[in-house]
């Protein structure tokens, strides 16, 4: 009997034994679940990258906060816009397999959504700048090819015209002249379309501590002998001392370089061309002013367009020279500015722009 009672009490020991490691074992599960859990929530809520838990009626159960960014979505939970694109998710959700959409958003902004099958989770990736490089680069090819017919035809024609019996000496003089004529312009095309193509699908910019004097003095020496050959004053203005600015001295250059060669390519013999660089409170007023004849007022609107040009068609020119520097400013978070009196008087073009001084790093106590 005794016996007996001592095998029953060891089977006892063991069964509770037993049971409290299995308790424990799904005890640490559970936990370890409930860590993962929260841990991924965790991650997701702090992820750069938008997250929505969506229900059947098209409302979000969840949002992270780059979701609520990117969606300009009120609170963590609650209505999604009243946007057709969103019965489009539901409806991926449905389908049989994972779905990529892309979606435009009010502002010309752009996201992708992605979407598993069947599940309610949906993961939003800011497109904006992807959608702005496409469409920059499509412009660019549309803009290159449209403006390349006309010298190329030209180029086709007298070459045609230079393989021709018996014609004038004269005749082929000039033919070749506006062979060649027209050969730098399709050079001049292709460089700057190339250039302004470069910067409007390229990444953020260098943003370094920039010396303006420095530039300012390396472009006007670029652009002296230009200038002497259509005994054109060049001078320079500058405040010292001038506070770096944060941009990129390759990008900055060009800009100085093209509104100089603007000057001095419509400026008349005698005229002056002056660059200034003045320090405010914002930062540094950089500005390009001739003498020259200046910009009839109709014009002023449009001429940092592509392609728009106010001069005769005599002029040399790709026409995107001040595209260019428009673009490049923006970049640097400044805009072209450009004022002209009436065109009678002498006073010319004034062009210039605000480049924001560096932020100076705050003293330690």
């Amino acid at each position: 009997m005794y016996s007996f009672d001592l095998q029953l009490l060891l089977f006892v020991f063991f069964a509770l034994l037993a049971l409290l490691a299995g308790g424990a074992v799904w005890l640490d599960r559970a936990l370890s679940r409930r860590r993962s859990a929260r841990d991924l929530s965790q991650t997701l809520g702090d992820a750069p990258f938008g997250v929505v838990r969506l229900n059947r009626a098209g409302e979000a159960q969840h949002a992270n906060a780059a979701a609520q960014r990117l969606l300009d979505l009120p609170a963590s939970s609650g209505p999604m816009p009243a946007e057709e694109w969103v019965d489009h998710l539901l409806a991926d959700a449905e389908a049989a397999d994972s779905h990529y959409r892309l979606v435009a958003l009010p502002r010309g902004r752009w996201l992708r959504a992605w979407i598993s099958e069947g599940s309610e989770l949906v993961f939003f990736f800011d497109a904006t700048e992807q959608q702005r490089y496409v469409q920059a680069s499509s412009r660019l090819l549309n803009d290159l090819g449209h403006e390349l017919r006309t010298p190329l035809a030209t180029i086709l024609t007298h070459t045609e015209v230079q393989g021709l019996a018996n014609l004038p000496d004269a005749t082929r003089a000039e033919s070749l002249h506006l062979l060649k004529e027209e050969t730098q312009r399709a050079i001049r095309l292709v460089n700057a379309m190339l250039e302004l193509g470069q910067l409007e699908t390229s990444g953020e910019l260098a943003q370094r501590p920039v010396d303006l004097l420095a530039l300012a003095e390396a472009a006007l020496q670029q652009t002296s002998a230009q200038a002497a050959a259509k005994e054109i004053y060049l001078t320079l203005q500058a405040d010292t001392p001038l506070p770096a600015v944060p941009g990129d001295a390759d990008a900055l250059l060009r800009v100085l370089l093209n509104l100089l060669d603007n000057a001095v390519k419509y400026s008349r013999p005698g005229d002056r061309v002056a660059l200034g660089l003045r320090r405010e409170a914002a930062g540094v007023r950089c500005a390009v002013s001739d003498t020259g004849p200046g910009i009839p007022a109709q014009h002023l609107p449009h001429v940092t367009q592509r392609f728009y040009r106010a001069a005769p068609p005599e002029q040399a020119g790709s026409g995107l020279g001040l595209a260019l520097v428009e673009e490049a400013l923006r970049r640097h978070g400044s805009a072209l500015q450009i004022e002209s009196p009436d065109p009678s008087s002498a006073a010319g073009v004034r062009a210039h722009f605000l480049l924001p001084a560096a932020r100076q790093p705050e003293e330690r106590p």
